[in-house]
């Protein structure tokens, strides 16, 4: 490989910004989801499972980076990364609804 060109992005940058977007949408996705499912009604036996859908969508979403950074490039790792957050989010928001009807939700 030969030396970056000039729109290259570098590796310590596409890496923090593939943190912020991943991190960022976590932390406002698990306040949601805590919200919505582990406080209103009471609903304690959703915490693990709130839980478990913001570490799954962190892992979906750092997985993403990785694969689109060993197959493309950092610049693709980072908008891999971004939709596949993007994509995790509802798609949890919704199993964790479909789950809470399976644990009591009325």
């Amino acid at each position: 490989m030969g030396q970056p060109g000039p729109t290259s992005t570098s590796a310590l940058i596409a890496a923090i910004a593939i943190a912020g977007i991943v991190l960022l949408a976590a932390g406002i996705g698990y306040l949601v989801t805590t919200f919505l499912f582990a406080f209103s009604g009471g609903q304690y036996r959703m915490v693990t499972v709130v839980n478990a859908g913001a570490l799954c969508v962190i892992a979906l979403g750092l997985a993403a980076a990785v694969v689109g950074w060993m197959i493309r490039s950092p610049e693709k790792a980072i908008k891999w990364a971004a939709f596949a957050t993007g994509i995790g989010w509802p798609v949890a928001l919704i199993a964790e609804w479909l789950i809470s009807f399976q644990l009591g939700a009325a």
